[in-house]
């Protein structure tokens, strides 16, 4: 898409933030910042965050870095946060994102405090965050779990599997699970050049559990950045025949013409984005047409604003939007809402098949059938509980400081 184009499209987009302007207008200027606290949830590496104002109103967030991390950017985004109007979020998430002198910003700590800011905006309006993102266009979003058989070439035990996973009462209809599994390969490490062996090891591995499972749900194939572009070709081609929902991050991270080779090469959906930051990390991808899906996750790729803004880009190219989420309540229920929001929203990963994090919250919705409701109440729309959030706090952690 030339850029004369995309400006065209830009501009003939709905104005998605009118909804949060009207409700804002007669609040504005009349509520300011007066505290900052965090709270480590190192279970999840991830620490949350609760914006405090002189209206006795308070906001909550989830940002994708460990507590010291977030403690030392803490002191850097004070001068910008505190005394401000909270629902001035486009200007302070500009200030944050733009502080190039001398630190380069931290997304995936702003990334919190932009959800916070949020969650205070909807407390302020009295209208829950979906609604002042311009939606619902849905009544509910889908939300799928990691979770694999132990051994994948076993097919008693793969069978043993999808029996348990069909009879979970949250009625999950999709599941992500590794390709490393099958070959015994440690995810997540740069692994040399796969060989036949290996691409068979994968494919019969996948193929017990798409006939375990049957063809009424969805499989991810997960990659964690870490095979080069002829193992990525091999990968894909082990995992064709299952018709998985995507293949996701067979490459590394960034983007590279190796995307565009990959594209050219194979026929399973893409997806990556888990990593990337803000509108300009998916820009190259979605300029060279390699994606079937884009996958921010909102603790890191800036938040909620940043999540919008990327949702925003990939509908001019008519890509849908997923959201990754292997956080707390507070991720989730920030990915509900969006999800809610963005009118071409496919779906949101969930650690709920490993640990209910839902638990951090004394009123967390349901998941049901596979899907979870962002409640209609302020904001998030969850209050956190203390009993909850400990369950995830390492040694150390302590309360809100």
């Amino acid at each position: 898409m030339r850029r004369r184009e995309l400006l065209k499209a830009t501009l003939a987009l709905p104005a998605g933030l009118a909804a949060f302007h009207r409700a804002a207008a007669q609040h504005t200027g009349k509520v300011k910042i007066t505290g900052f606290q965090l709270r480590p949830v190192s279970r999840l590496s991830h620490t949350y965050i609760r914006i405090e104002t002189d209206a006795g109103l308070t906001g909550f967030g989830e940002s994708g870095v460990s507590g010291p991390m977030m403690h030392a950017w803490r002191e850097r985004y004070r001068g910008v946060l505190m005394g401000q109007d909270p629902l001035a979020i486009e200007a302070l998430h500009m200030r944050m994102a733009t502080q190039i002198h001398p630190y380069m910003a931290s997304v995936p700590a702003l990334s919190g405090v932009d959800m916070a800011l949020w969650d205070l905006a909807g407390k302020i309006t009295g209208r829950p965050v979906y609604s002042l993102l311009g939606g619902p266009f849905r009544d509910r979003v889908p939300v799928f779990v990691n979770s694999q058989p132990r051994n994948m070439l076993d097919k008693q035990v793969v069978n043993d599997w999808a029996e348990e996973f069909k009879a979970s009462p949250l009625g999950f209809r999709q599941v992500k699970m590794n390709t490393t599994a099958p070959i015994g390969k440690p995810s997540g490490v740069y692994s040399t050049a796969l060989d036949a062996r290996d691409f068979a090891r994968i494919r019969t591995g996948f193929e017990n559990v798409r006939a375990a499972l049957g063809p009424n749900f969805d499989i991810m194939a997960h990659c964690h950045n870490e095979y080069d572009l002829p193992s990525a070709v091999g990968v894909a081609r082990a995992v064709e025949e299952i018709q998985p929902k995507w293949l996701e991050d067979p490459l590394p991270v960034e983007f590279s013409d190796s995307w565009v080779s990959l594209r050219r090469q194979v026929r399973v959906p893409l997806l990556t984005g888990e990593k990337l930051e803000m509108p300009k990390g998916f820009w190259p991808f979605l300029q060279h047409q390699v994606l079937d899906f884009v996958y921010p996750d909102l603790a890191f790729c800036g938040g909620i604003t940043g999540g919008r803004k990327i949702g925003s880009l990939a509908s001019l190219f008519r890509v849908p939007l997923a959201t990754h989420n292997v956080g707390g309540v507070l991720l989730t229920m920030a990915s509900a809402h969006l999800g809610h929001a963005h009118f071409d929203f496919l779906t949101s990963e969930t650690r709920l098949g490993s640990q209910n994090v839902l638990e951090m919250a004394t009123n967390a919705p349901q998941v049901k059938d596979g899907h979870i409701t962002a409640p209609d109440r302020p904001g998030l729309g969850v209050e956190l509980s203390e009993e909850g959030l400990k369950k995830f706090q390492a040694e150390g952690d302590g309360g809100w400081v």
